[in-house]
C-alpha cells in the first residue's frame, strides 16, 4: 500500500526500552501523518488494553493487567479502581462493572453474573443459571467437539446475555467427486465416503463427510433468571465463535454473528442478523469463504464485516480461517441490500470501526508477511483514504464520543500500551 501523493509524511520514530526483569523490550515504532498528534497514555511494564471512552470524553478507562484503570485523554490523573481478572463490560453509564463466570460440576454447568461499582464495592450475584452439561462431538468428521451451549455477548442494557446452542441433526454432508460438490444425506445411508489424498498434508486421511449441526440463537434474561430460545440460525458443523464476534446493535433489537453454514460448496462462515424480539434471522452473506467481525453502524441499520477468501490448498474446506490471502472490508444493509467493497489490497488484512456519527472509519491495515500495521480512515463508500500512523503492532482502537481521538493498543502481547491519537482538522 503506497501513500498518497498528497500527503507528506513525517517520520518519527519512537523506540522505547523497557527494562523488565533485566530483559530490554523494544515495544513501538511511530510514524504519524503530519497533523496527527499522537499522546501515550502511559509507558509501563503493565499490560495495557481495552480503551473505554466515558461518555462524555473526558476520561478513558482500560484494563491494566487485571485492573480497571482511568486517566485523562493526554495520561494524567491516572488512576488503579479495582482488581478482576474476569472478562467484564461497563454500564452504559460507566459506573458499574459486569462479568460473567461458568462452572462445571459433574454433570451440571452453572453460569453465573454478577455487577459491582466501578470501585469494587457493593458487589453482588444478579442471575444464576444451571444446565445439564452437554456436547457436540464432530471428532472424526469435518468439524470440532464442545459444549452444546455456549455464552457470549451481553446486551446494551446489561439485562440480558447471548447463548448459541448447537444440535445435531439426522443429516451428514459428503463431498461427492464425480460432481465435484458435496451432497446432504441422511445419517446412515451415504455412500462411500471418500478420503483426502494428499501426499505432505497435515491433513491426508481426512474423510471428507460433515457432520450437520443446527444453530439456534438464545437469551439468558437477567431479570427473569430463564434461558429463553430466540430463533433458528444456521444449518453447519461444530465451531465456536471468538471474543467480539457475536455483537448485539447499538439499539438492542438485533445481533449479528458469523455462522457455520454447510452447502454444495462446503462448509462457509457467513453473517447473520437475528431479530431479538421476533426471532427472525437472514443471512446477510453467500461469499464461498469466511464472512465475520460484524461492526453496527450507530443507527443499527448497516453492519461492516470482513471476507476473508477460502485457502485454495484447503478447496474442501472454504470456510477454514486462511493466514495467507489477507481480508477485504465489505458493507451490507440488515435487510441484505446494499452491499458493497470499502477495500481491495491483495494479501493485505482490514479490519474497521464506526465513527460516532457514522460518517467516516478507522481501519487497521497490514500487509500479510509484514510484521507492521497501519491505521488509516476513510468515508463509508471507501472513499478519502487518509493514512493516520504506522505502528509495530496493533490492538483494539476506539473513537471518542465526538469523533476528535481514537484510543489504540500498541505493543507486544503482554506488554501492551495504549495511544491517543488527536484526529487531523
Amino acid at each position: 500500500m503506497g501513500f498518497p501523493k498528497r500527503l507528506r509524511i513525517r517520520i518519527i520514530v519512537l523506540i522505547v526500552i523497557f527494562i523488565v526483569a533485566g530483559t530490554a523490550s523494544y515495544i513501538l515504532l511511530l510514524a504519524p501523518n503530519r497533523g496527527a498528534k499522537v499522546t501515550a497514555l502511559a509507558n509501563t511494564s503493565a499490560d495495557e488494553r481495552y480503551p473505554i471512552w466515558s461518555p462524555d470524553g473526558s476520561k478513558i478507562f482500560f484494563r491494566s493487567d487485571n485492573w480497571i484503570c482511568v486517566c485523562n485523554p493526554d495520561g494524567s490523573r491516572h488512576e488503579k479502581l479495582t482488581e478482576i481478572e474476569e472478562d467484564f463490560v461497563f454500564s452504559p453509564d460507566m459506573r458499574r462493572v459486569f462479568y460473567k463466570k461458568t462452572v462445571s460440576n459433574e454433570d451440571k454447568v452453572t453460569y453465573q453474573a454478577y455487577v459491582m461499582d466501578i470501585d469494587g464495592k457493593n458487589h453482588e450475584k444478579i442471575a444464576e443459571l444451571t444446565l445439564e452439561e452437554k456436547y457436540v462431538d464432530d471428532r472424526g468428521y469435518i468439524g470440532d467437539k464442545g459444549p452444546m451451549y455456549w455464552m457470549y455477548s451481553w446486551s446494551p442494557d446489561r439485562t440480558k446475555i447471548f447463548f448459541k446452542k448447537l444440535e445435531e441433526t439426522d443429516y451428514t454432508w459428503v463431498y461427492r467427486e464425480e460432481e465435484g460438490k458435496w451432497k446432504r444425506y441422511m445419517a446412515g445411508t451415504e455412500p462411500s465416503i471418500p478420503v483426502l489424498q494428499e501426499e505432505d498434508s497435515h491433513w491426508e486421511g481426512t474423510k471428507l463427510i460433515s457432520k450437520e449441526h443446527e444453530s439456534t440463537a438464545w437469551i439468558w434474561d437477567l431479570k427473569e433468571n430463564e434461558l429463553r430460545f430466540i430463533g433458528d440460525l444456521s444449518y453447519g458443523i461444530v465451531h465456536y465463535n471468538l471474543r467480539g464476534e457475536i455483537v448485539w446493535s447499538p439499539d438492542g433489537k438485533y445481533v449479528a454473528l458469523p455462522c457455520s453454514e454447510l452447502s454444495e460448496t462446503g462448509e462457509t462462515r457467513q453473517i447473520f442478523v437475528v431479530n431479538m424480539e421476533t426471532g427472525e434471522s437472514i443471512g446477510l452473506t453467500s461469499f464461498i469463504g469466511a464472512n465475520t467481525w460484524p461492526t453496527w453502524s450507530p443507527d443499527s441499520m448497516t453492519i461492516m464485516y470482513v471476507q476473508v477468501p477460502p485457502r485454495h490448498e484447503m478447496w474442501w474446506w472454504p470456510g477454514m480461517f486462511n493466514d495467507n490471502e489477507g481480508c477485504d472490508i465489505w458493507m451490507v444493509d440488515i435487510d441484505g441490500s446494499d452491499r458493497k467493497q470499502l477495500t481491495d489490497i491483495p494479501k493485505n488484512w482490514e479490519e474497521g470501526i464506526w465513527s460516532p456519527d457514522g460518517s467516516k472509519i478507522v481501519y487497521y491495515s497490514q500487509q500479510v508477511e509484514s510484521k507492521g500495521y497501519e491505521i488509516w480512515t476513510m468515508n463509508t463508500d471507501g472513499s478519502d483514504k487518509k493514512l493516520l500512523v504506522k505502528v509495530e503492532r496493533l490492538g483494539d482502537a476506539r473513537w471518542s464520543p465526538d469523533g476528535s481521538k481514537i484510543a489504540y493498543v500498541a505493543g507486544k502481547l503482554h506488554n501492551r500500551d495504549i495511544y491517543v491519537i488527536d484526529m487531523p482538522k
